[in-house]
């Protein structure tokens, strides 16, 4: 039983064209021994000679064709001998033997399997009862095993079909496994070799054989004896050295006197630049208070203009009394009267028209939240992703429409469109506020065909757009374009909801004013508005910069308490006003912009029970002072004591939530002030210079500022804790704010 190899071969078409048609299709197995007993097969067609099988063998096995001999039952066959004239078994096969003609040449006969693809089919012979049957065998290749993928099975002939699989073995090594081995690539031959040689050299001396010359010679006498003391004389070892310390000194104090030019310069530098920085804030401060007072915008800006009318009443009221008196004095209060109701009466027209543009804001604001595609941070790799839905497509399609609703300005066409646009956006809808809508827009068309001026079709107008939006914001009737913005809403909602007994809703904690000496949450912002009889109107800006002021402070000395951040701008208000009670405690000066709570005691971190309130020239010469007792005298300090022992019952739970905050932020870089994710804050965002015993300690940060948004960040975050801590609480007791 052999087997039919079909290995690449080059036919040489001009011979095959000499044969006859019927040899061609007839092939002969030839088998070769070699030896040493190896066996290789190899079809032929019957028409080739020895000349041309052994060049394809020689091709085949990568030798040259002159090494290689034929012998047929041990006799040498001629090269022009054809296959058709010798006589092959009853299966068809020859045996040839393969030798080499020269000795030193061994023909490598295991090349011929080196670039071999095993067939996947081959044909046998059968000899069965004298009768010779070919039979087809498949081979299977377990050079790479290749893994089961599954398969399917007819139904109906239930043969089973696996999934093929295609896999490319690995590439032949470059350099054989046999030469990696070796030991001249795994060992390096090292060689010693001297690098130097021997030297030898030789004296003469005069003897009475040899003569030497002695013009080169020379002769030395003994000079006069010198002592110890008469040598260190003349050398002068201390002399040297106290010149080479005089230089080096000199050097030395040269050198410092620069370092000490240059320090003085930068400091000097550095005060002008904050001078300056200071001069424009309090440009930029004034300019701001101004924009505040002529176009006010939230509800600071209108308290304080209420508390400078307030302000100004009471000095008109006491002009008044000081200067008239019977009838003179009522007529001044009554035009007195008349001048406040007119005053007010401006404020709550600026109120009107600031609260009819934020309604307007307000929709904007609506439509954005359903039309801006969603976004969030992915955890992987922090990528932002942005998705854009089908809701938020329809949801800017809304806001389009609405916008040309309320365009003032479109002509009687471009109006008759807009209004058939939204019956045909209506017409899907079964609502009763569809149908109503549909109503007035007939309503209005038919007015418009009339000729109605478009002064007496405002109010409809205004009608059709209020009941459009209320349509948008239907959830039953907008498509699911507010399921993600009510979503939101509704959990925002359900979290950290305080009743209000005044106003008898349940609001976010974000609608109550939160302040240090809070125990528990009572009357919320919008009601405390309304209700100023216990609470008169107070203009928070210089607090809020005071309180600023402390911060930066704080942070530039890296202070580990956070008193300061916990503290709001009431509290400041509270503190400067009812403690301290609105002046210096040195001076007497009641500009609160010119004001600064500083530290008390350098080595405490600021609290309201260690701080004192002075100007800023007093604050700077107070923070150079080591020894209170030996500057201050005792009335005093019994006196700063005694605002001391006030503040700290009145701030009675603040060192509760200093704690609280101190470990709640242990671990946490945003919160802790020790670690590396917030820099160093500028100087000039303090305007009190550092004590002259510390400047050299902050000589190196005087370059680095903090990132506002990062500190925005954090006293959010501080706010954010203090509500949640007041909210915890179970004290019933509720001081007032006077």
């Amino acid at each position: 039983m052999d087997s039919e190899l079909s290995l690449g071969c080059d036919f040489n078409f001009d011979f095959v064209q000499k044969a006859s048609a019927e040899n061609v299709l007839d092939k002969i197995t030839v088998k070769f021994y070699t030896t040493d007993a190896k066996v290789f097969t190899q079809s032929f067609p019957s028409f080739y000679n020895m000349e041309f099988i052994c060049r394809n063998l020689a091709k085949l096995f990568n030798c040259p064709p002159d090494v290689i001999g034929l012998l047929y039952r041990e006799e040498h066959i001629p090269t022009e001998t054809r296959l058709d004239q010798f006589e092959p078994d009853k299966f068809g096969i020859l045996e040839f033997k393969l030798i080499s003609t020269d000795r030193d040449f061994k023909i490598p006969i295991e090349n011929a399997y080196k670039n071999l693809t095993v067939p996947d089919i081959i044909t046998v012979q059968v000899e069965k009862d004298n009768v010779v049957s070919e039979i087809v065998v498949e081979i299977d290749n377990k050079a790479i095993e290749k893994p089961f993928l599954g398969g399917y099975r007819d139904a109906e002939t239930g043969i089973q079909y696996h999934h093929g699989y295609t896999q490319t073995g690995p590439p032949k090594p470059k350099v054989p496994p046999e030469m990696k081995n070796h030991r001249d690539t795994q060992t390096y031959y090292t060689r010693n070799r001297r690098t130097e040689r021997e030297y030898a050299t030789a004296t003469q001396a005069s003897a009475k054989c040899i003569y030497l010359p002695s013009v080169c010679d020379k002769i030395l006498t003994a000079g006069p004896y010198e002592t110890a003391e008469e040598r260190e004389k003349r050398l002068d070892v201390e002399g040297k050295v106290r010149t080479i310390q005089r230089y080096f000194r000199a050097w030395k104090i040269k050198k410092r006197l620069k370092e000490l030019s240059a320090e003085f310069h930068k400091r000097m530098r550095l005060e002008q630049e904050r001078d300056e920085q200071e001069r424009k804030d309090d440009e930029e401060r004034k300019k701001h208070d101004l924009v505040r007072k002529v176009f006010p915008m939230r509800s600071e800006d209108f308290a304080m203009l209420y508390n400078m009318v307030d302000r100004w009443k009471k000095s008109e009221i006491d002009r008044i009394i000081s200067r008239s008196c019977g009838a003179a004095k009522i007529a001044e209060f009554y035009l007195l009267l008349e001048k406040e109701i007119e005053i007010l009466q401006s404020i709550d027209r600026l109120r009107s028209k600031v609260k009819k543009d934020l309604e307007v804001k307000k929709v904007i604001d609506f439509f954005q939240a359903i039309g801006n595609p969603i976004e969030w941070d992915s955890d992987y790799k922090h990528i932002h992703i942005s998705m854009d839905t089908l809701e938020t497509q329809k949801g800017r399609e809304y806001f389009d429409l609405y916008q040309r609703l309320c365009n003032k300005y479109l002509k009687k066409d471009e109006r008759l469109e807009i209004y058939a646009n939204i019956k045909q956006y209506l017409n899907t809808h079964n609502c009763s506020e569809s149908q109503e809508i549909v109503a007035l827009i007939d309503r209005v068309c038919e007015l418009i065909a009339r000729g109605m001026s478009s002064n007496y079709l405002t109010g409809l107008q205004k009608r059709i757009e209020a009941l459009v939006l209320h349509h948008f914001k239907l959830q039953d009737c907008n498509e699911g374009v507010t399921n993600h913005a009510m979503k939101m809403r509704k959990e925002h909602m359900t979290k950290n909801l305080i009743y209000c007994p005044s106003c008898q809703k349940l609001k976010p904690i974000e609608a109550f004013t939160i302040h240090a000496r809070l125990d528990k949450l009572k009357t919320c912002t919008t009601c405390k508005w309304l209700d100023k009889a216990d609470e008169p109107w107070v203009d928070l800006a210089p607090y809020k910069f005071t309180l600023r002021q402390i911060r930066n402070y704080e942070r530039l000395h890296q202070g580990k308490s956070s008193i300061a951040f916990i503290m709001q701008d009431r509290d400041v208000h509270f503190l400067v006003t009812y403690i301290w009670h609105g002046h210096s405690a040195l001076s007497e000066c009641n500009d609160v912009y010119q004001l600064r709570l500083v530290r008390w005691q350098q080595s405490a971190e600021w609290a309201p029970w260690n701080c004192i309130l002075l100007t800023v020239e007093e604050a700077k010469e107070h923070l150079r002072v080591q020894s209170l007792e030996d500057v201050y005298e005792k009335e005093f300090l019994d006196h700063i004591f005694n605002k001391h022992a006030l503040a700290k019952k009145q701030f009675k739970h603040l060192a509760s939530y200093d704690r609280h905050f101190t470990e709640f932020a242990k671990g946490d870089p945003k919160l802790d002030e020790n670690s590396d994710y917030y820099n160093k804050p500028n100087k000039h965002e303090c305007d009190i210079e550092i004590p002259s015993n510390e400047a050299s300690e902050h000589n190196e940060e005087t370059g680095q500022s903090r990132d506002s948004q990062m500190i925005d960040e954090q006293i959010d975050i501080v706010d954010e804790k203090i509500r949640q801590r007041i909210y915890e609480q179970d004290d019933d007791e509720d001081e007032d704010y006077e």
